[in-house]
């Protein structure tokens, strides 16, 4: 479920970023608006997920699935270069985060649910 909050908080990621130049460097009330809240909708899920899962992990794959899914809607929908390097550099980003998320260390990762109990340390 943790790796789930991830995704959402991406999509929340890419919808803020593209929508980043209707804000027209927040001088727009309504674009800047809907950006900022995408801005804290895309901070909650992954606040949560990281309870679970190890920071450097989710902040990667959260980085990761947001850059990528904003340049691809960059070339879709903005008219940036769709260029061989640039597809070349959006396909190795996926290829790490699917490795981060494949090659994690969460053992949660496999469990079939999660635990809401923290562990108390043992003295």
């Amino acid at each position: 479920m943790a790796w789930v909050l991830v995704l959402v908080s991406a999509c929340f990621e890419v919808a803020w970023a593209s929508g980043l130049p209707a804000t027209h460097g927040f001088t727009r009330l309504g674009p800047s608006i809907v950006v900022i809240a995408a801005m804290v909708a895309s901070f909650l899920p992954l606040a949560k997920a990281v309870r679970t899962l190890p920071i450097g992990s989710a902040y990667a794959v959260w980085t990761g699935l947001g850059a990528t899914g904003t340049a691809t809607l960059g070339i879709l929908w903005h008219g940036d270069v769709a260029s061989v390097s640039r597809i070349t550099g959006i396909t190795l980003v996926i290829l790490g985060v699917a490795g981060l998320r494949v090659f994690s260390s969460d053992k949660t990762a496999l469990a079939p649910a999660e635990s809401s109990a923290v562990e108390e340390p043992s003295r």
